[in-house]
């Protein structure tokens, strides 16, 4: 343990570090409240529900043409160059920087001008905004996962702020910024703002880090009331209400009870005050960031786990509100009684009609979206404040997710405030398809990537607004993209969230759960050799060749060649994104320049017959190959080969066609 000398030593290096950080004279002042006040809805989600002043934009490297260059060649990645350097924002105050993203950080220098110095405050390398342990960059408001790196530490300006990127090539970035009134009383970013607000920055990483409940935020005054309900099917249950004013703070259920495995066959509703209009109208596992059938969100705000599922969105209403479920029951299969358990957290604080909104959620699915037209998140009118977004997104196409390159928009009160640079950007991702970016799911505090599957074409994410929450006065319109470009169409199936605040619900819903019959593109799950995830038997080897995986293996005296009869497996394929049911299996193959049978099993049952490719087959062939059945139990596929000849085996994909209403 460091005694006084050693403290004093530790203090003097740490404001050594941030003079070679920031250029220029930072002064110590009193506690600046604006700044304090940026800090602290950054950990206090009690204060969604306000309203606020100014208005959302945001710059980005988005290809103002409608192409796909949004960041590649660095072509709109700027505001116009000065010499070499290029300028990324030229900003007129009073305003903030609330957010900060690119999936392409570089180690040239990015500076920050504030109210016409000549000199830069901020003259740091560009990766040092999100490293995560550069102070005042610290983490967790700075960080990178998923592809993304980004930063959400406010930067306020006062007068002015010009940002200036000194490097050879500017590539994707987005810059969101709020505009502010000179009411305000901004005083542009000093060391200082940071040093004095210490505590927030320590209950920030709290909370972020899940060390400190939301509800903490309410004191004393919150109250509970458990919850413990019998869903049959077709009933109505009231899973929770109040006939005065007040709000909810808190939901938890238990996932016990056979409620984790009834996706999407409950439906969840909320309304406030009487309104005609349902604030909540949606299968509730959508709402707890199930995708896909299983738990994925867990952010600080929602969010569900293989125990619990989990909101702390505040709820606020004035005279009354109602939460209620409902269970339709789908197949035989299904059970013929639903246990809910869990405890709602609430007060008697009644929402203030000048200050504050209520929650609403638009709950939206489109189906095979026509050509040309965007996924529409969110369409409301009104006054009020948007405050997150989840997608989930499948493709309809086999084997590609092209549909996620597609970029988003934020139209408020009739003007085009943001635009994005691609889907997964969107989300503070980058680069899907790419091994350790986007490339499975993963959540951060506020957030992630739900799901990545190539073979299924399957992904989605999620993300919420704290300090950077979009308001409106008159309306807002989200949309993204289900394309690379404007004349090329991607068949895609979108499911979304839009979450907000507002003065009333104005606002339509789209059903989420479709039937069967409405889906009316055959699609197979298509596991090509960049998805496969494979365990070799002791004496193969497999090697990728573009666009194919060649297994190879010779006979052999060894034991582990003897204990096969017939066929001895070369190679085992993991199915862990496909879900349970029955498939028809195809396996696309070609010849490898050598004889060899192969042939597909499950576990000891063979699917396939023998398959001899031969050098007349042309360069790929596609086969059937027979019907497989994925279980929680059995989840794989096995190539073999004869046991008395040597083997070389080329497969381009495993292509799986859903027999629908077999299980």
């Amino acid at each position: 343990m460091a005694g006084p000398a050693g403290r004093k030593t530790h203090l003097n290096m740490r404001y050594l570090q941030l003079l070679l950080l920031f250029v220029g004279i930072a002064h110590v002042s009193a506690q600046d409240t604006f700044y304090r006040q940026e800090l602290t809805n950054l950990l206090d989600v009690s204060r969604l529900p306000l309203y606020r002043s100014g208005e959302m934009y945001q710059l980005s490297s988005y290809d103002t043409t409608g192409g796909n260059d949004d960041g590649f060649s660095g072509k709109y990645s700027f505001v116009r160059k000065e010499g070499n350097d290029f300028v990324i924002a030229d900003l007129k105050g009073p305003g903030v920087i609330n957010r900060i993203w690119t999936p392409t950080p570089t180690t040239d220098t990015i500076k920050f001008y504030f109210d016409g110095e000549r000199k830069p405050r901020i003259a740091v390398p560009f990766i040092d905004l999100f490293r995560g342990d550069r102070f005042p960059f610290m983490a967790p408001l700075c960080g990178n996962q998923i592809g993304g790196y980004y930063c959400y530490l406010p930067i306020p300006y006062e007068k002015s702020l010009k940002i200036v990127y000194s490097g050879t090539n500017l590539r994707f970035h987005q810059t969101q910024y709020r505009t502010l009134d000179k009411r305000d009383k901004v005083k542009s970013f000093t060391v200082a703002m940071v040093d004095d607000n210490r505590d927030l920055f320590d209950n920030i990483e709290k909370v972020w880090n899940k060390d400190r409940t939301p509800l903490q935020q309410y004191g004393p005054d919150l109250k509970k009331r458990d919850v413990n309900l019998v869903l049959k099917p077709g009933m109505t249950e009231t899973l929770f209400s109040m006939t005065n004013g007040g709000r909810i703070a808190g939901i938890i259920l238990n996932a016990s009870g056979g409620l984790a495995d009834a996706y999407r066959r409950i439906m969840l509703t909320a309304q406030w005050d009487e309104e005609k209009i349902n604030a909540l109208d949606l299968p509730l596992h959508d709402f707890f960031g199930f995708a896909f059938g299983k738990p994925s969100m867990k952010s600080i705000l929602l969010g569900s786990d293989s125990r619990t599922m989990y909101s702390y969105i505040p709820m606020p209403f004035d005279a009354s509100c109602r939460l209620t479920l409902r269970y339709d029951k789908e197949s035989a299969n299904d059970p013929d009684a639903i246990v809910v358990s869990g405890t709602i957290y609430y007060n008697d604080v009644k929402r203030d009609k000048d200050r504050e909104g209520k929650l609403y959620v638009q709950s939206r699915r489109h189906y095979n979206i026509p050509d040309g037209v965007p996924h529409l998140i969110a369409d409301v009118t009104g006054r009020g404040h948007y405050i997150g977004s989840i997608v989930i997104a499948k493709g309809l196409e086999a084997g590609h997710t092209m549909f996620w390159e597609g970029d988003d928009v934020a139209m408020i009160d009739g003007e085009m405030r943001l635009h994005g640079t691609g889907s997964e950007d969107y989300f503070n991702g980058g680069w899907y398809a790419v091994m350790d970016r986007w490339n499975q799911g993963m959540s951060l505090p506020i957030h992630g990537s739900l799901e990545y599957d190539l073979a299924t074409s399957r992904t989605g994410g999620y993300r919420f607004y704290l300090t950077d929450k979009l308001n409106f006065k008159k309306s807002l319109r989200l949309t993204i993209e289900h394309q690379p470009e404007a004349e090329r169409n991607v068949k895609t199936d979108y499911t979304s969230l839009g979450i907000f605040y507002a003065d009333g619900p104005q606002f339509e819903n789209t059903p989420i759960r479709l039937s069967q019959e409405g889906m009316d593109i055959g699609s197979r799950d298509i596991l090509t050799p960049q998805a496969m995830v494979l365990r070799l038997y002791w004496l193969a080897s497999a090697d990728f060749d573009d666009p194919a995986m060649v297994f190879s293996m010779k006979t052999s005296d060894s034991w582990t060649a003897k204990i096969d009869f017939d066929a001895v497996p070369m190679a085992q394929m993991f199915l862990n994104n496909l879900d349970n049911g029955k498939y028809k299996l195809y396996v696309e193959y070609g010849y490898a320049g050598a004889s060899g049978d192969f042939s597909i099993w499950q576990g000891s049952r063979q699917i396939s017959e023998w398959i001899s490719p031969k050098q007349s087959d042309g360069e790929q062939k596609l086969a059937y190959a027979g019907e497989v059945v994925i279980s929680d139990e059995m989840k794989t596929i096995t190539l073999r080969k004869r046991v008395a000849e040597n083997a070389v085996v080329r497969i381009y994909s495993f292509q799986f066609e859903r027999v629908v209403g077999e299980w």
